[in-house]
């Protein structure tokens, strides 16, 4: 990979007269990259070996030594700008890898919502790897949907806020502050007594969702979930955290629930907050 590197950076140079400092930027941000992967298998990276699960791994990584969020999303738009070059001038990229480098889409007023068949497509995918990061995944997704916590809240998750025997789940913010686990309890029991233990690498670990290194599981580490099972079923790139949170909210109200029940449930400040969750009309 060092080779196409050292190519792609003389594109931006010779070719599209990027500037001394943006050539500087790209050189740091893809060694950065590439000497970590190769740290991992103990030689050379080849370009056909970058996956979604080891870009993911990356920005774990990231987020493990404190990095920025807007300092991964510019590192991700390099690796993605170095892909895209290898992919029209050198050979074949898998597009899914592409995929997963896209900046995080901004919410739109009317975002995207997700059929029944398609939200039950994507939840059960990652449970048949059989894998503790399998049905990590598959706990991750269907808590999003279950229950329309935000992303941020779902990251800040310890374990002590998880109660098995009531079968609920604890947020930080908002109101029931409580709230029933139902038909994810099983799943998420799964998770805590033969997935999770896997993957923790320190006792002392209070978080409830952990990445590859054992740590707490970031934002950006669960973008990637999302975007990386999305892409898996052929939901296409455009699907995030918060879609499930937006499905979720479409879906009740399709089935009757009121637009007050909705907003407690979601932890709203308001009903009228519902408008630019959902595609339902207003009642």
């Amino acid at each position: 990979m060092e080779e196409s590197i050292n190519r792609f950076l003389k594109h931006l140079e010779q070719v599209q007269g990027s500037t001394n400092n943006t050539v500087l930027a790209y050189r740091s941000d893809l060694h950065q990259l590439d000497s970590l992967l190769a740290g991992k298998i103990k030689r050379p990276v080849a370009i056909e070996e970058l996956s979604t699960d080891s870009i993911a791994d990356y920005v774990d990584w990231l987020s493990h030594h404190a990095y920025r969020p807007t300092t991964v999303s510019r590192k991700m738009a390099a690796v993605r700008s170095f892909l895209n070059y290898v992919d029209i001038h050198e050979a074949p990229v898998d597009p899914r890898v592409i995929d997963t480098l896209r900046t995080e889409p901004a919410p739109r007023k009317r975002p995207r919502v997700l059929a029944m068949e398609e939200v039950s497509q994507l939840l059960t995918a990652p449970i048949r790897s059989g894998s503790p990061r399998g049905v990590r995944d598959a706990t991750l997704l269907s808590l999003l949907y279950a229950t329309g916590l935000r992303a941020a809240e779902v990251v800040g998750l310890k374990v002590t806020d998880v109660d098995l025997q009531a079968g609920k789940i604890a947020r930080s913010s908002g109101r029931p502050p409580r709230i029933e686990l139902g038909a994810i309890l099983e799943l998420m029991r799964k998770y805590l007594e033969e997935a999770r233990p896997h993957l923790a690498r320190a006792t002392g670990e209070t978080a409830l969702f952990l990445n590859q290194r054992g740590k707490r599981l970031s934002r950006q580490g669960l973008w990637l979930v999302v975007k990386r099972w999305a892409g898996n079923v052929g939901l296409g790139h455009d699907i995030s955290p918060l879609t499930l949170r937006h499905s979720l909210a479409d879906h009740l109200l399709g089935q009757g629930r009121s637009r007050k029940e909705v907003q407690q449930m979601l932890g709203l400040s308001s009903p009228s907050s519902i408008r630019v969750l959902s595609s339902q009309p207003e009642d």
